[in-house]
């Protein structure tokens, strides 16, 4: 599970201040463009994108190919930005009905507590973030997770799961993230944040001014799923 950490990292570098796969979305800027990769299609681009970022940037063994490639890949949707024919930034979602990612992922963000209520099929998890170094902007990374926000309404997302390493807390906040379990520590020895975004919380992201306040669909479906949150992990408003 250290790809989590990873993926905390690296969106963390960006700046917060300054298809379906054959569809292709409008453009997010200037020789950008953004679309998802769906379950099982071949990830191009985004591989070369994962190398570059995980290995030569960072220096990772090579004999952990888990970094690049692993079973998931096949069942999670990759959003990914692309500037020409080249993958500049990605990341990937599962939702956890798939027994795979409840065994990855389950017991590190007490999902059982969220299948009292809901299908698991309504709570995703987001993993792999890679911005190459050159394009760690803010349009950049709100392109991914705008699209990734999207991703999640049109499939029902009710809450969207992620860590990330504590010194990073407030970058995610901008978001509309917050934390709603106590820090864990991960096999790797490092200590993440987990940290929920609740669906079409629309006054939760109007306080945090995330771009993500524009998206908002249906804002009762949002509150209600925020006050369950708070009441189920003991949490202030």
């Amino acid at each position: 599970m250290n790809d989590i950490a990873t993926s905390a990292h690296l969106l963390a570098a960006s700046d917060p201040g300054c298809r379906e796969s054959a569809r292709v979305m409008s453009p997010p800027g200037e020789g950008l463009r953004v679309r998802r990769i769906l379950p099982g299609e071949p990830l191009g681009d985004v591989q070369r994108l994962r190398r570059e970022v995980y290995f030569e940037e960072q220096g990772q063994q090579r004999t952990r190919s888990k970094r690049i490639s692993d079973g998931l890949d096949s069942s999670g949707t990759v959003i990914v930005v692309e500037s020409g024919a080249q993958a500049v930034g990605s990341l990937r979602m599962h939702d956890f009905g798939a027994p795979a990612v409840q065994v990855e992922y389950g017991s590190l963000f007490q999902i059982d507590a969220f299948a009292a209520t809901l299908p698991l099929q309504h709570i995703a998890v987001s993993t792999r973030f890679a911005v190459q170094s050159e394009q760690r902007l803010k349009r950049v990374v709100d392109t991914l997770v705008e699209e990734a926000y999207r991703h999640s309404q049109d499939h029902g997302i009710r809450y969207g799961l992620m860590t990330c390493a504590p010194s990073f807390h407030s970058l995610f906040e901008y978001y509309g993230f917050r934390e709603y379990l106590p820090p864990a520590i991960l096999r790797s020895g490092d200590a993440v944040l987990r940290m929920a975004l609740v669906m079409d919380d629309e006054a939760h992201l109007r306080a945090c001014d995330s771009p993500l306040q524009y998206l908002v669909r249906n804002p009762a479906a949002g509150e209600a799923a925020r006050n369950w949150l708070l009441r189920t992990f003991k949490l202030g408003d």
